[in-house]
């Protein structure tokens, strides 16, 4: 099997540009994820709505579950709907398992909420990681490692 990659200049800055975008996000995405699970405060929250947001994309369809909560911190009030940290949460492969995850939070009860003391209006409920940063960085060096290999092939 041949690996065939972009052929002309403006193919491999192309793809190296795409490459560093996504190495980039993905680097963003795992920073903010951990600034957020670092430093944060624990509050108590009250559910007031709960869905299931259905993505589409060309090959797969995705299920994220979304809570919105309301909170007190430092005598502000705020509203947030992240479930996770961070720029990049999860995701599920069927509505039922976004749904499991929405099985503790009923509209009108309260929770613990998690507070980023950097970022009092982005507070979430689940205190955990995603690894889709990394997902993120790894399709970035796959481009990356694709235009060097073609740049060096020409």
């Amino acid at each position: 099997m041949q690996i065939n990659g972009p052929t002309s200049r403006i193919g491999i800055a192309l793809t190296l540009l795409i490459g560093l975008a996504s190495m980039g996000y993905g680097a963003y995405s795992y920073t903010t994820q951990s600034a957020a699970l670092d430093s944060t405060v624990e509050v108590t929250a009250t559910v007031t709505d709960t869905s299931v947001e259905r993505n589409s994309g060309r090959r797969s369809v995705s299920y994220v579950p979304q809570v919105t909560f309301q909170y007190r911190y430092e005598g502000e009030q705020y509203a947030s709907s992240n479930v996770y940290p961070g720029t990049l949460g999860k995701d599920f492969d069927t509505e039922a398992a976004a749904r499991d995850v929405l099985e503790p939070y009923e509209p009108g009860e309260t929770t613990t909420a998690y507070v980023p003391t950097d970022d009092p209006g982005d507070a979430f409920l689940e205190h955990e990681r995603s690894n889709k940063p990394f997902l993120l960085i790894g399709v970035g060096v796959l481009f990356v490692l694709s235009a060097a290999y073609s740049a060096i092939r020409n």
